[in-house]
């Protein structure tokens, strides 16, 4: 009984934290740049874009929005699933052309790695596959509400 009591009384650990930036650079299209930043922090969230787009102005395009507790389950499952930080880092770079060089900067609590996501074979299929199409809606839903 007093086993069980003492668990009653410890305090619940905080949902664990991730900050998550999808950048992707163009060789030529409509943004010469855009970022998606997710962060999570005790079960809730935000995502945010700012695109550059490729124009002579070089116009900015910013948005942010909460992430719902469903979003933020998800986008925290995926990165444990995907195991960001054991490897599979390397991809493909085809900005010379009408390319594009996108990467995915993670940060949590064991540190802050860098993965390219174009062209990485680990990142066609499983977790990691659905990890980036959750970024890249919130993406595309957030540069849309920009325009």
């Amino acid at each position: 009984m007093l086993c069980a009591l003492m668990l009653l009384s410890v305090p619940a650990q905080p949902e664990k934290s991730i900050q998550l930036s999808l950048h992707q650079e163009f060789g030529r299209a409509v943004y010469r740049e855009c970022r998606l930043d997710v962060g999570t922090y005790g079960g809730a969230g935000t995502a945010s874009v700012d695109c550059v787009r490729n124009d002579k102005a070089a116009t900015v395009l910013r948005r942010e929005r909460k992430l719902t507790a469903e979003e933020v389950s998800r986008v925290l499952g995926l990165v444990r699933e995907s195991s960001l930080m054991s490897g599979g880092h390397i991809g493909t770079d085809t900005r010379a052309g009408d390319g594009i060089l996108e990467t995915l900067r993670v940060t949590d609590s064991t540190g802050t790695g860098v993965l390219v996501t174009s062209g990485n074979a680990s990142f066609t299929t499983g977790p990691r596959r659905r990890l980036l199409d959750v970024l890249q809606s919130l993406l595309y839903e957030l540069q849309k509400r920009a325009e």
